[in-house]
């Protein structure tokens, strides 16, 4: 049994040590232009993720239809309170609809805002 413990402590750590090289990745990587247009509008990469089964239900659709007009521009800060407002779901659900985007590599998270506000990014 204290194999599996120092396997799954080794796992965390190999974790964390890579969520900070994404986040490290993330700082130094070039930034688009100014006011060069985006390379796929947010009615196309919702489209993408459909076509491809990634957003499966109509809640999940509702949020990362808030989220897709900022992630085609660069990073987007998600205000679950304010996605619940908008769409009219519960804040449960929308803090689980991100999740999903998540683990069907629609996008991911680099980090949270000064506030703790999640920032995520088209992969």
């Amino acid at each position: 049994m204290q194999a599996n413990e120092e396997h799954r402590r080794t796992n965390d750590v190999l974790h964390r040590i890579a969520d900070t090289l994404d986040l490290l990745a993330e700082r130094i990587r070039p930034a688009a232009p100014a006011g060069e247009p985006p390379a796929i509008t947010p009615q196309q990469l919702l489209a993408a993720w459909r076509a491809r089964n990634l957003v499966v239900t109509d809640d999940v659709h509702a949020v990362a239809a808030r989220l897709a007009p900022a992630l085609v521009r660069g990073p987007a800060r998600c205000r679950l309170e304010e996605v619940a407002a908008r769409t009219g779901l519960t804040l449960d659900r929308v803090n689980d609809c991100p999740r999903m985007l998540l683990k069907r590599g629609c996008m991911r998270q680099t980090g949270c805002d000064g506030d703790g506000v999640p920032v995520y990014v088209l992969p």
